[in-house]
Formats: C-alpha cells, structure tokens, sequence
C-alpha cells in the first residue's frame, strides 16, 4: 500500500485487515490518513511497518466498527488528539519516552469511538479554543463518564491559556492535569508525577471503600 500524499510504502499484517470492507490506516509518516478498499493489491516486497508506527487505523466509517489498533495485553496504551502537529509530534515523543505506545487520533468523534473501545490510560487533549471547536465533543465525554470509569484514565489537557500543574484550573476543566503549550517538552517529568500521585490517592480511596463494604 502507498500513501497518496508522501508516498510511503507501507502494509499491514493480514490478520488486522478486515475481510471484504474498506478502512483507513493512518501513514506512520505524514499522518495522511488512506482509505483502502477490498480488493486493493499491496505493492510487492512491502512488508508491514512496526507496530509502533501503525498509531491509527480504523473499520468503515460505521459507528459500530472496532478499531485495528492492537492494544497489547499489559501495555501501556496512551491516546492523543492534539490538533497542532508540532504539539503531537512533542508529545508523542514524551509518551515513548515514559513507555507508553501513544495512538494519535486528529478527529475528536473518533477519539470518543476509542475510548470506548477502552484499553487507554492516559488521554492528552486539547483544550478547545470556542463553541464551534469539536473538542468540546471529547470533553463533554469525560464529564459525562461514571466514576468507576473516569478513575481509569488520566485526563490531561493541552491548555495555551492555563499555567501547568495548575490544580484550580484542572478542577474547573474537570481533568487530572493541565500543561501549558509553551511546557509540552516537560511532559514526562510533570506527568509522571501526576500520574503516579493519582494512582496512590485512588489505591487509599479503593482501600478505604473496601474497608466500609462500600465497594
């Protein structure tokens, strides 16, 4: 398969090709993302890229398709929907850094179809700019998980407005952590520390439940 914007070979291994219908698989390269559709040859002597660099690559555009990413049994799965590809790029870079196999997702419809999905624990955001940006479509799905989900994942929010660590404005947001765009190349050391403090408060909160029959 070739992308159609950079030209790129790539494949992808014939057990995560859907049978008789079209997907998309996102170029590990320039992000483009390339419909493929039954039937379609693969050039020969292709082989398929590292998992790792097939971040994203969904069914037909159906609202029931499940995703082809394969997130791994004990891996660490983090998802990222940033609209500036020079924060991505950052981010993603922190997340690998950290051991985490980041999946960057541009459209936040599709963003919400994986975390339903499931499998991730961290989510990176953007925060949205005006009542017209869709990223209002992923932070209205955060508000509306159920606790016992929302404990799940850490919810991190891209913010050029708010100071980063700022605790007040997390609280308002309604998210685990905010990081200002001009601090993106801190992330591993900012969230490494959020993420192991969140993980202590909700093992005693856990524990303290367990200990009144409450859970």
């Amino acid at each position: 398969m070739t992308c159609d914007q950079c030209r790129a070979s790539l494949s992808l291994p014939d057990e995560k090709i859907p049978q008789g219908k079209s997907f998309r698989v996102q170029c590990p390269r320039c992000r483009h993302t390339i419909l493929v559709r039954p039937g379609a040859s693969e050039e020969p002597g292709s082989g398929p890229p590292p998992l790792d660099e097939v971040l994203t690559a969904e069914g037909s555009a159906d609202e029931d398709d499940a995703f082809l990413d394969v997130l791994e049994h004990g891996s660490k799965a983090a998802l990222v929907c940033l609209a500036d590809a020079g924060h991505q790029a950052t981010v993603v870079r922190e997340l690998r850094d950290m051991g985490f196999q980041p999946y960057v997702e541009d459209d936040p419809d599709r963003a919400v179809r994986r975390l339903r999905q499931g499998g991730y624990e961290v989510l990176i955001l953007g925060e949205p700019l005006d009542d017209k940006d869709r990223r209002h479509v992923l932070v209205d799905f955060l508000k509306a998980l159920p606790m016992a989900q929302r404990r799940t994942l850490f919810a991190c929010l891209v913010s050029p407005r708010e100071r980063t660590m700022d605790s007040l404005a997390a609280f308002r947001k309604e998210v685990d952590l905010v990081i200002h765009t001009d601090d993106l190349a801190k992330t591993q050391p900012v969230l490494q520390r959020e993420l192991k403090s969140a993980r202590s408060f909700y093992r005693l909160f856990k524990e303290a439940l367990e200990e009144r029959g409450q859970l």
